[in-house]
C-alpha cells in the first residue's frame, strides 16, 4: 500500500462515505490528480449510519416548504443554532436526495408512487424519507455498493487511528493500527477528514454501536483544534429496556405513526409536559420519562402502538416488531414496550466552519464527530444524516484546493503508551453524573472521579487496543465534563438542576 496521500478520511458511516463518492466526482479525481485512503475501524458497514432507523429529513411535500424546516430545526435546538448554517443546509436538502438516489438510495414510496413522507417529533410536516425502519442501513448499503469496485481508492477495514500529528503544513502524520493483521503502519497525507461518529460508548447504555469511542474528538482535541459543546448530548427517548450495553432503539417514526407513551398504571403522560404529546422534541419527551419514572416503581415507562394499523407495522416497522420478538418475546401488534431514554447523539463536537474546516489548516471533521451549528442545543430528529452528506458536499471545494500528490517521507509516528484504564468506571460515572439530569455537585464529583483514574493507572508496556480505546473514552469523558461544568444555563438536551432555563 502506499504510505502518501492527499486525503485520508476516518470512517466508513454516511460522512466519511459521501464525502468519498463527492470526491471521486471531482475532475481532480477523474484525472488521476487525487489520491484518497478511507480507513475504518472494522467492517465498511460497522457505523452508527448502519443501525439508523427513522430516516433523512428533506422537504418535498406540497404543504412543506424550507421555512417550515428551518423553523422546526432552530426551534428543537433551543435557538442556539448558527441561523446561516440551518438555511444553507436545509435548503440544499432536496439535491442531496437526489445524489442519495444517483448513488444507489431506495426510499419507500406509496401506493401512487410518490415517496412516503413521514412525520417525526419536533417536525410540522411530513418530510422524513425513509426505507421500512432501516434508511441508513438502505444508504450505507448503497453508497459502499457504489465504490466498491473502484480499484482508484484505497480502503483500509479493521484499521484504526492511533496516532496524529501535524508534521509541517498541510503533512499530516499518521500511526494505524490493523486489528486483524495485529500490525502498524504509517501514512501521511495533506488533508485529514475524521468522520468517526459519536461517543456513545462514554455511557452505559447507548443506541451507538461499539466503535463509537470518540476518536475524532481526541484526535482532533491533541492536534489543537478547538471543541465546542460536547455536552449537549441527546438522549433518545425510547431505547427497549432490556439488559445489556447496546440499548436497541424504537424510532420516532413509531410515535409519529400515533403510539403513545404510557406510565406503569396504563395512563397517557405527556400532555402534561407538553402540547405537542409524543412528539415534541426529543429533550422535553426523555425529561418528561424520566420525571415519571419517579413518580413510579418502575423503571421504565410503556410505548403503546397497539392502535397502529398492523398493516402499517409490517409494511413499515417490521425490524421493530422483528427485534422485540427476538429480544423480549412480545409482539408490538398487542404488547406494550418497555422504554427508557438512552444516550443517542452528540449535538457538539469538534467546531468547523461552514466547509468543514476545523479551527486546524488541513483538518476537517464531517458528521456526527463535528460542530456545525446546525442542531445548537439539540438535534432535531432525522437531521444528522442530512447533516452529513451536507457537510461532505460543502468541504469539497476546500479539500481539494492545493491538492497534490505528498512525495513520501521518511515518518516514525510514535505510539502511543496503553494505559490500564476501567471504562466501565467511567461509563458508570457518566451516566450517573453526566445524564439527562445534571447537579453542578455531580459535575465536580464527576470530574475528580475521572482525574483521579486518570492519574492511578500504571502504564502497559505492550499496546493493547481495547486499553488504548478505554483511555480515549475517559479523554473525551473529562472534555465533556469541563464543557458542561462551564455552562451557565439550561439549553436544548443541557439540564442542570442548579441553573436557570
Amino acid at each position: 500500500m502506499k504510505d502518501s496521500f492527499d486525503i485520508v478520511i476516518v470512517g466508513s458511516g454516511i460522512a466519511g462515505l459521501s464525502t468519498l463518492l463527492y470526491l471521486r466526482d471531482t475532475e481532480l479525481f477523474k484525472q488521476g490528480e487525487l489520491s484518497i485512503c478511507l480507513i475504518t475501524k472494522g467492517d465498511m458497514n460497522e457505523t452508527n449510519t448502519h443501525w439508523a432507523q427513522g430516516g433523512i429529513a428533506a422537504v418535498k411535500g406540497v404543504q412543506d416548504n424550507f421555512e417550515k424546516h428551518i423553523a422546526d430545526t432552530l426551534n428543537a435546538g433551543a435557538y442556539e443554532n448558527n441561523s446561516f448554517i440551518v438555511e444553507k443546509v436545509i435548503k440544499a436538502a432536496p439535491s442531496l436526495m437526489d445524489d442519495l438516489i444517483r448513488w444507489g438510495a431506495k426510499f419507500d414510496k406509496n401506493k401512487e408512487g410518490q415517496f412516503d413522507l413521514a412525520q417525526e417529533g419536533g417536525h410540522s410536516e411530513a418530510r422524513i424519507w425513509h426505507k421500512e425502519d432501516q434508511t441508513g442501513k438502505a444508504i450505507q448499503d448503497a453508497l459502499i455498493n457504489e465504490i466498491k469496485n473502484d480499484a482508484h481508492i484505497f480502503i483500509q477495514e479493521h484499521t484504526s487511528l492511533v496516532n496524529v500529528e501535524q508534521l509541517a503544513e498541510s503533512v499530516f502524520g499518521l500511526a494505524l493500527f490493523n486489528k486483524k493483521t495485529n500490525s502498524f503502519s504509517n501514512i501521511n497525507c495533506g488533508k485529514l477528514v475524521l468522520a468517526t461518529g459519536g461517543l456513545g460508548m462514554l455511557y452505559q447504555t447507548t443506541t451507538n454501536q461499539q466503535i463509537a469511542t470518540g476518536d475524532g474528538i481526541y484526535f482532533a482535541n491533541r492536534l489543537g483544534a478547538a471543541i465546542e459543546n460536547i455536552s449537549y448530548i441527546q438522549f433518545h427517548p425510547t431505547g427497549l429496556y432490556e439488559g445489556g450495553q447496546i440499548a436497541y432503539l424504537i424510532t420516532e417514526a413509531l410515535r409519529g405513526a400515533g403510539a403513545k407513551l404510557l406510565n406503569q398504571n396504563r395512563e397517557a403522560f405527556m400532555h402534561k409536559y407538553d402540547a405537542r404529546l409524543e412528539l415534541a422534541p426529543r429533550d422535553i419527551v426523555s425529561r418528561s420519562i424520566m420525571k415519571e419514572i419517579e413518580l413510579q416503581e418502575n423503571l421504565y415507562v410503556y410505548l403503546d402502538a397497539t392502535n397502529i394499523d398492523k398493516q402499517v407495522i409490517n409494511a413499515h416497522f417490521p425490524t421493530i416488531k422483528n427485534e422485540c420478538i427476538k429480544r423480549l418475546g412480545l409482539n408490538i401488534e398487542n404488547d406494550l414496550i418497555p422504554v427508557i431514554p438512552v444516550q443517542h447523539y452528540a449535538c457538539g463536537g469538534i467546531k468547523v466552519n461552514e466547509f468543514g474546516e476545523s479551527t486546524i489548516k488541513g483538518l476537517f471533521a464531517i458528521g456526527e464527530v463535528a460542530s456545525t451549528g446546525l442542531h445548537g442545543a439539540n438535534r432535531l430528529a432525522s437531521n444528522s444524516l442530512l447533516e452529513a452528506i451536507a457537510f461532505a458536499k460543502f468541504s469539497i471545494p476546500r479539500l481539494i484546493e492545493k491538492v497534490n500528490v505528498k512525495p513520501s517521507i521518511n515518518i516514525d509516528i510514535k505510539l502511543p503508551t496503553t494505559r490500564n484504564i476501567n471504562r466501565t468506571q467511567v461509563q458508570d460515572y457518566m451516566s450517573h453524573y453526566a445524564g439527562i439530569v445534571k447537579s453542578n455537585q455531580g459535575l465536580i464529583r464527576a470530574g475528580e472521579l475521572l482525574n483521579e483514574l486518570d492519574l492511578h493507572n500504571e502504564m502497559d508496556l505492550a499496546f493493547d487496543f481495547h486499553h488504548f480505546e478505554s483511555n480515549i473514552v475517559l479523554q473525551v469523558a473529562k472534555l465533556l465534563i469541563k464543557d458542561a461544568i462551564n455552562k451557565k444555563e439550561n439549553k436544548g438536551v443541557f439540564y442542570n438542576t442548579d441553573l436557570v432555563g
